[in-house]
Parts: C-alpha cells; structure tokens; sequence
C-alpha cells in the first residue's frame, strides 16, 4: 500500500488576510441536505506542469557554473515545456534533459496567465548529470478536513489552497483526495499555529479536485458514503450566537463532536470566508490542540443539528479562536 506522511502546512490559514467579497446570494434552502463530512482527506493538487521552486548554482568539474543566473525566470513560475516536449514531473524533465541532442533548449514557462520562453544551455554536474540548475516539483500535499458531498460533489477546506513555498494558488487547479489517518498533533500557541500530522494512502482515491478557490476545494466524489450521515443546511439567518459544534477528526480517521460558542454571525450580503466567529469551549480539543490548528480547516460546524458551516481560521493571538465560513457560501462556489 503506498502511503504518504506529510503536514498541514498548506490546509488552514491564519488570520493574516484580508476578507474580499463578491456581489452574490448566499445558496439558503434549508430543505437541502448533504451528507456530512468531518473525516481526514489526503490532498494532492497539480499544476499544469511542474512548479519552479528556484535556480541553482550546479557543482561541475570545472566549478560552479549558473546556467540561469541571467534568466528572468523566479520562483512560483510554472515550467510547462522543455524543447517543445510536454513536462509534467521531475522524472520527465530529466528524461528530456537526457535526451536533448543539443546543449541548449528553449524552455517554456508559464507566470500567472502568460506564457513566454528562455533560451538555456545545460552543464554537467560531479555526478555527470545534465542540469540547468532549475529546481521543480510537481505537487502541493497536505490533509484537510471533509466538509461535506452533496450528489456526488464533496466540498472541503472551507479557503483556498495556497503553495505556502511559491505563494501560487490560481496555477492549482486539479488532483485527488485520498483516505486519511490523523497520527499527532502539535499544540498551538500565541504567534504560532499548532498543526495536526497524518499519513494518507494514495491507494485509496475519494475523488477527483476540479476546482481550487477562495472558498475551499471541490469536486467529484468516487469513494463511498456509506457510513456518512446525512444532515440539513441551516440558512444564513438561522445561525445565531450561542452553542454549536464543530465535527472533526484528531486522532486516526473517525470524526467526533466537539462544543463551540458561535460569538458572532454575521449578516453579508456577500461572499466571505469570514462568516462567523468562533470559540472553542470543549476541554478535549482544547487539551489535546489548544483550540483550532492547521489540518483542522473545512470541518463542519454544526448548530441546533443543521449544518451551517466550516471552520477556515484561527487567530494567531488565541489558538481557542478563529472564523468559520457559511455553509451557502461553499455550496454556492462549488461550481
């Protein structure tokens, strides 16, 4: 079974943002019903083709030799075609590199919408390998939490993801969610995070990532939702200020409910993913994380037994604290 451990370092973000909004109606059919999240997912989020991650000096024979020192590319730029072939892993760059028949190439990349093209030659390394100097990868991993499926679309995360290393978002579009198992965690505290740590398996697919925005991940459920229960959506002006829960996952793969006060919710007129205010007032989750940590992002929040929301933030000053998005808002932005 392959397996992958990694950390949260992509999936929650803290409170460092600034709100936006967008001119829209809020999705309030409180018939609806979805079938509840809560679970781990294993997230793995692609580019178009590989994320250039810097550009290095390589060691040759000769010495240290800079191939790209004077290119315009930076990182977060996205390399998409090395002499007009398709690249779309390290293991094919190599490949290409290897068999270039000259020692120079035009390589293509992409920045932000724009393409454009840089002309380099190639050196050889100690090792006797062909390099540009260019370092790439091809993926941004990490766990979240399931909010919710409804007809066969899951919603998660509750925020979008950012590559925490590049800073690019718009570039991550598609991949897959996995089976997840949560294995530790890391205690937040004041100016600092905590973070939950997990293993998912790459041989146990969910679903299918279509789309990356503001508003969390989504996209095409294939795993079973056999033991899921199903739930109603409260509308916006249902959630009032008082007790709730929150449905998540801190040790293995089976969610549980844990108490919150909603302190605030607020009325928009506009999309946010700061809809509500939280407060974590369950002693378990609060000796075990100290409140809400990274990892912890998309789970659902739950009040007088409808669903009405995901958690998304925490506040960097009190660990205990964060924001939660509405549940219409998601729904709304799934497509």
């Amino acid at each position: 079974m392959n397996k992958r451990l990694t950390r949260f370092f992509i999936l929650l973000i803290v409170v460092f943002i600034f709100p936006f909004s967008v001119g829209a109606t809020i999705v309030d059919n409180a018939e609806d019903e979805v079938y509840l999240g809560g679970k781990p997912v294993g997230i793995e989020i692609m580019s178009e083709g590989v994320i250039v991650t810097g550009i290095s000096e390589v060691a040759t024979p000769s010495g240290i030799q800079f191939p790209l020192k004077n290119s315009e590319i930076v990182k977060g730029d996205i390399l998409v075609k090395i002499a007009g072939i398709d690249v779309n892993s390290p293991d094919d760059v190599k490949y290409v590199v290897d068999n270039l028949t000259n020692n120079s190439a035009v390589i293509t990349l992409k920045r932000s919408k724009n393409y454009y093209e840089v002309t380099a030659s190639y050196v050889i390394d100690i090792f006797g390998e062909r390099r540009f100097g260019l370092n790439v990868r091809n993926n941004v991993t990490g766990i979240g939490t399931l909010t919710y499926v409804k007809n066969g679309i899951f919603g998660a995360l509750g925020h979008r993801i950012t590559d925490s290393e590049t800073g690019i978002s718009d570039e991550l579009q598609s991949g897959n969610i996995y089976n997840a198992d949560i294995t530790g965690a890391i205690k937040g505290s004041f100016n600092k995070a905590g973070e939950l740590s997990g293993t998912f398996y790459t041989s146990e697919l969910l679903g299918k990532i279509e789309m990356n925005n503001d508003f969390g991940i989504f996209g095409r459920y294939t795993g079973s939702t056999d033991n899921f229960r199903k739930i109603k959506i409260a509308k916006m002006e249902e959630v009032k200020p008082g007790k709730a829960y929150i449905y998540t996952t801190i040790g293995g793969n089976q969610p549980d409910y844990y108490t919150i006060d909603i302190v605030k919710a607020s009325t928009q007129n506009s999309a946010s993913v700061k809809s509500m205010v939280l407060s974590i007032t369950d002693n378990r989750l609060i000796e075990k994380t100290c409140g809400i940590v990274q990892g912890m992002s998309g789970s659902p929040i739950i009040q007088n037994g409808k669903l009405v929301g995901a958690v998304t933030h925490v506040f960097l000053s009190d660990p205990t604290r964060g924001y939660g998005v509405y549940i219409g808002w998601m729904l709304q932005n799934q497509r």
